[in-house]
């Protein structure tokens, strides 16, 4: 800019510093979450599905927040109480409780609902109840991973092959990404990257399953769907980003942005593992 002059040298140290900064944080906020994920998973029960409920909460809160931030207005207790009724009817068998809890849920959510004539109080309520579900019922799912026979394994696979592909996709779409994905919701994302991060989830399901007692292939099976699917969930996020015009989910997590950020990908690996688990894997 004309009669602006920067130090050069100054600038080049300050943005060598802000990078190496910016990398440790993330870098300290990947292992804490990592440590409580694997304590978590190797404790299971309670312990893990307490902990994925926890999670798909505050993912729930970032979702009303950015459904607010482009002009919405539904209720975070409504969407909230959508996503633990809807993570209780999957963790647990047709439980009693659960067809009186959704009809409460919708009947009370639209009388509530009708207080409110101004703005858009029908899309309001559909976004509490359906975001809520969404996050509830896919969340749900991950923990339902855990109480498989051999549920540790397949969390394993669920949450490691998820990372696997992301990365991979990065990398390959760093180096090779000239076709854009989905340009109207993620214009980062490649073709190049997406068959980059499925090549890396299938070695991935192949380093697993020659470990594991699955079987090599049952993990490359599972590892196939996490890496072709786990996209579509990081473009469901990306589409309510998109809507509410923000970057990111959130700022809990330092260096990383929202939990929503972080279990776009999981929430779907979750569902096709469980399912590819239940159908096809019958335990020796």
């Amino acid at each position: 800019m004309p009669g602006y002059t920067v130090d050069a040298s100054h600038d080049r140290t300050h943005g060598v510093n802000s990078s190496d900064h910016t990398l440790r944080t993330r870098v300290i906020s990947a292992i804490f979450i990592g440590v409580l994920t694997i304590g978590c998973g190797l404790l299971g029960g309670p312990w893990f599905s307490g902990f994925a409920l926890l999670i798909v909460v505050i993912a729930t809160y970032e979702m009303i927040i950015m459904m607010r931030a482009s002009g919405f207005q539904p209720s975070l207790a409504f969407g909230i109480a959508s996503t633990v009724i809807s993570f209780a009817g999957v963790l647990f068998t047709s439980p009693p409780f659960l067809f009186p809890l959704v009809s409460v849920l919708l009947m009370g959510s639209l009388a509530w609902q009708m207080r409110h004539r101004e703005g858009k109080p029908i899309a309001d309520w559909a976004i509490a109840l359906a975001g809520g579900a969404y996050l509830g019922w896919t969340g749900g799912h991950i923990a339902a991973v855990r109480q498989l026979n051999g549920g540790l394994w397949w969390l394993i696979i669920t949450i490691g092959i998820t990372w696997i592909a992301d990365s991979g996709a990065y990398f390959a779409g760093r180096r090779f990404g000239s076709h854009k994905l989905a340009p109207q919701l993620s214009p980062h994302k490649t073709w190049e990257g997406y068959f980059g991060g499925l090549i890396a989830a299938l070695a991935g399901g192949l380093i697993i399953g020659i470990v594991s007692p699955l079987g090599i292939w049952h993990c490359v099976a599972a590892a196939f769907l996490v890496g072709a699917l786990g996209t579509l969930g990081d473009l469901a996020e990306s589409m309510f980003k998109r809507q509410a015009d923000m970057k990111d989910s959130g700022h809990l997590i330092p260096g990383h942005g929202g939990v929503f950020d972080r279990i776009d990908s999981l929430l779907w690996a979750g569902v096709v593992v469980f399912y590819y688990a239940t159908i096809f894997f019958h335990q020796p």
